[in-house]
């Protein structure tokens, strides 16, 4: 039991507020924001809250019934919390968190939350979580969409130069000053494994133009290569086990997605032709399952594969082409061959294959850099069996390239 008592009040909210809040005129302006549903308060509006906040403070003026919800809300504290002045605590029923705000389906909750002066949704909380881990974790596709859709998040930068861990991921919500250290952005462009997660959430519902603008099909690794690659790209940190296996359970349409090629264009705007880098596990996964998906995916495997070995042939021939007959009889054919294929790599511990000219031919040079197809699992069934054969083999032609 408590007594209602307007001076603790008074004392209790100007300590509550201070916490929060810059000042008294932030405090008034997102009170009106969460009241009036308006981003933008009138300024004399804000002036009459900052006075009545003013008394309130003082106990000249007692709190209004109408008043509490919004108090209790922006402070994080209970009803019975700011009755008491701070001697009877009980823990807000309404207190928005990352975990609650992740399970909301109402826009207007999402908004009064990104706009919080205290940014909750730019940090982790005590359990190291996000409100996109738990978004991603509650399958809430509708709150992710809301804050790509109106520029708050993003997975998919538009500057190359951040492809690095991530795909230059990043949010635009306002930071606090700088005494104040907020993690989102950070986070985001750190962890790959939210856009993949994100990636999820596509599949599921089969959002082909959500997978397209989270490029679904690349790793940001592909953007740092180059065909004059003497060492193999880190492929493995990008490796999601559960992504490969929620596309393996996707339907036809998403698996033919998955299997055909795409162009990238380097950070030297060169462009290489891929499939997606770990299709090999994801082939192995769907003739595993006897999907009716696996013998158009194994074409496209294979179409992948020999359009990669005709490349690797064009660049050898190119290469060659360079060579005056002078030289080539002073040089010698061996020497020559040996030459040209210290400019061949084949990286079988991301399935990779690199090859150039150098800069003999008049173009100055051609080259060659994509990813290549095996697959590790037969079938009974004879016509897929034939063509994981054919799959193979072109994989071994490549890798065992002799110019």
């Amino acid at each position: 039991m408590y007594r209602v008592d307007n001076n603790k009040i008074g004392a209790y909210l100007g300590k509550a507020i201070a916490k929060r809040f810059q000042s008294d005129r932030q405090f008034a302006i997102a009170y009106l924001r969460l009241r009036d549903e308006d981003p933008n308060p009138a300024p004399d509006e804000i002036g009459k809250m900052q006075n009545k906040i003013c008394q309130i403070k003082k106990g000249k003026k007692g709190i209004q019934i109408t008043d509490l919800p919004y108090f209790s809300e922006l402070l994080g504290v209970s009803v019975d919390d700011i009755l008491s002045g701070g001697t009877f605590c009980k823990p807000a029923l309404t207190r928005l968190s990352n975990y609650s705000i992740a399970f909301s389906k109402d826009p207007k909750e999402w908004e009064g939350y990104i706009h919080r002066p205290d940014k909750l949704i730019l940090n982790p909380d005590e359990y190291g979580k996000t409100v996109i881990d738990y978004a991603l974790e509650f399958n809430n596709l509708g709150f992710l969409k809301y804050l790509m859709e109106n520029g708050y998040i993003w997975f998919v930068g538009d500057n190359q130069e951040e492809y690095w861990t991530s795909f230059g991921a990043g949010t635009s919500i306002k930071k606090r000053t700088f005494m104040n250290t907020d993690l989102l952005d950070i986070q985001m462009k750190e962890r790959d494994d939210l856009r993949t997660g994100m990636i999820r959430l596509a599949l599921e519902n089969k959002d082909f133009e959500l997978l397209d603008g989270l490029h679904a099909r690349e790793i940001p690794a592909l953007y740092k290569a180059y065909c004059m690659m003497h060492t193999p790209l880190d492929f493995k940190k990008y490796h999601d086990r559960d992504m490969i296996k929620a596309i393996a359970e996707s339907n036809g349409k998403v698996l033919t997605y998955f299997s055909q090629e795409f162009k990238v264009h380097n950070s030297a705007k060169i462009p290489f032709t891929y499939t997606f880098p770990f299709l090999g596990e994801l082939l192995d996964l769907v003739i595993k399952k006897n999907s009716k998906s696996a013998a158009g995916m194994l074409k496209n495997a294979l179409k992948h594969n020999r359009n990669v070995l005709y490349s690797i042939k064009k660049v050898g021939e190119s290469y060659a082409s360079g060579f005056n007959e002078n030289y080539k009889k002073i040089l010698g054919l061996d020497a020559m061959k040996e030459q040209i294929m210290s400019y061949f790599h084949y990286f079988k511990e991301n399935d990779t294959v690199c090859f150039h000219s150098a800069f003999l031919t008049d173009g100055g040079y051609t080259g060659v850099f994509s990813n290549i197809i095996k697959v590790s699992v037969s079938s009974k069934d004879e016509y897929i069996k034939s063509l994981i054969e054919d799959v193979n083999e072109s994989y071994r032609q490549i890798a065992e390239y002799e110019y």
